[in-house]
């Protein structure tokens, strides 16, 4: 092969969602070789990530809308898709390194981003993008499976699997109508149809990722692994394949249908997740009813049809990605006992249960996850959308647009927000003492701080980053141009 051969062949695209397949067979390899091996294959793995989101930054881009037939170019939009997921790939990867469980998340979330970056290298072929999307979501099943090893066999992973399924299926139908419709417009196959038809299956694909948060049993809930690559990498996937879909799709755009059910849709699910979140349950349970709270906010940016109002879900989904990580992370890190040989818990009052049976405790006890509760606390603050933390930063260009339709939405998100953070900050468990030693933990717990902080201060990072998400959105024409 000549050197003229090999250039053509690598190509920024080829290199976007070609490099996390690489990084994780290396991965994998050196995953057998104990924990130094792991440690060598989560670097592999976060090298993968960082060549496939500079490939992603380096391909060019299309001059039309988010859906192009040039190969290996890109919209603005499926851009920000990859370096979103990207980057929600390489924080799992670095979170599980530190937790030293679970080490096959590394490979299975370079599998998962390759899978949804080259959903967005699909061309005008939205059946091959929702295939991307469905493989992701198998994936991930997958790694639910191997996290718990009863899951398979519960209700909840027969449920998941099962409405999972029906979503992708139904995607793909809602596609092969749309093409009959615009072959033969005026038929029995109307837009009005079609929108029912993509709407059930977007339902689907993106409300049955935070289905195992709300069953009864926590038995039946997948780890932390899967949860944040279902919640962070999965679902902006998804909804960029939505903007693919009505980009791609413009009669769909057009009736006032689509505009309705993305309200109606964004609106009801805040008000689900906010009225869930404050019912009483677990902690871990309540993090699954805020979190697709939070997507409200972004199908009601979506519903406004306008760009600032998808700029600022675009910029509310990336902040969602890293707020979902932390809650995720940190509510793992509380519940999660110390690894040490003596995990005796201490009472209140200072004695010790295993003084009452005459052994005497080597190590001194200490104060459980109080840096995992403080990044749990900021995490949720941020989400709320006050300002001047993170969430409202990433909120405001939502509301506006809001307030310009109907005063009444903005003021109904403000509200379910609100009552969202309340019910996550009394949700905290209370303290309790440990005997026992939490290095790694404590490391783990650190880097769910800095996480938070980041998303604390979300809106001062270097550089506006509603502006770059305007100026991608300014490309698709199916958006009003406010």
């Amino acid at each position: 092969m000549t050197l003229e051969a090999l250039r053509a062949i690598w190509t920024p695209s080829f290199l976007t969602f070609v490099s996390p397949i690489v990084a994780a067979a290396l991965g994998g390899l050196f995953g057998r070789l104990g924990r130094s091996g792991q440690r060598v294959a989560a670097l592999i793995v976060l090298c993968g990530f960082s060549a496939g989101a500079y490939g992603a930054w380096q391909a060019p881009v299309s001059a039309l809308t988010a859906i192009t037939a040039v190969p290996g170019s890109l919209p603005p939009i499926g851009r920000l898709q990859i370096l979103v997921v990207s980057m929600g790939g390489a924080l799992i990867s670095i979170y599980h390194v530190l937790t030293k469980r679970d080490g096959e998340v590394a490979v299975i979330a370079s599998l998962v981003v390759a899978a949804t970056s080259a959903s967005a290298f699909a061309g005008d072929s939205l059946r091959v993008a929702g295939a991307g999307i469905h493989l992701a979501v198998l994936l991930v099943a997958m790694l639910m499976a191997t996290e718990r090893g009863d899951w398979q066999g519960g209700v909840a992973g027969t449920a998941y699997l099962t409405m999972a399924s029906i979503g992708a299926i139904t995607l793909v139908a809602g596609f092969a109508l749309a093409d009959v419709q615009k072959v033969s417009p005026g038929g029995l196959v109307t837009d009005a149809f079609v929108v029912a038809v993509l709407s059930t299956g977007f339902a689907l694909s993106i409300g049955i990722v935070p289905l195992y948060f709300w069953v009864p049993s926590a038995s039946q809930r997948p780890g932390a692994g899967a949860s944040m690559l279902a919640l962070a990498v999965v679902v902006p996937a998804s909804l960029g394949l939505m903007l693919a879909t009505l980009t791609a799709l413009p009669q769909l755009s057009g009736p006032i249908a689509s505009s309705h059910l993305l309200t109606i849709g964004g609106l009801l699910t805040a008000i689900f997740g906010a009225v869930g979140t404050l019912a009483p349950g677990r902690l871990r349970r309540r993090i699954g009813y805020a979190l697709m709270g939070n997507l409200g906010a972004v199908l009601l940016g979506f519903g406004t049809l306008t760009r600032i109002g998808v700029a600022g879900a675009l910029v509310t989904l990336a902040h969602h990605c890293l707020v979902a990580i932390v809650l995720i992370g940190s509510a793992t890190e509380i519940e999660t006992p110390p690894s040490a040989p003596d995990q005796a818990l201490v009472d209140e009052d200072g004695i010790d249960s295993g003084l009452r049976l005459g052994v005497r405790p080597i190590l001194i006890a200490r104060e459980q996850g109080w840096v995992a509760r403080g990044a749990f606390v900021l995490a949720a603050i941020a989400m709320s959308g006050v300002p001047p933390f993170g969430g409202f930063a990433s909120r405001w260009a939502v509301m506006q647009a809001l307030a310009l339709s109907d005063w009444r939405l903005a003021f109904a998100l403000g509200i379910a927000s609100l009552a969202t953070t309340y019910a996550l900050l009394v949700s905290v468990p209370g303290r309790r003492n440990v005997v026992g030693s939490r290095q790694s933990s404590t490391r783990t717990e650190r880097f769910l701080l800095v996480l938070s902080v980041v998303a604390c201060l979300w809106g001062f990072l270097p550089g506006n980053i509603l502006d770059v998400a305007h100026s991608a959105t300014s490309q698709l024409t199916f958006l009003k141009p406010f």
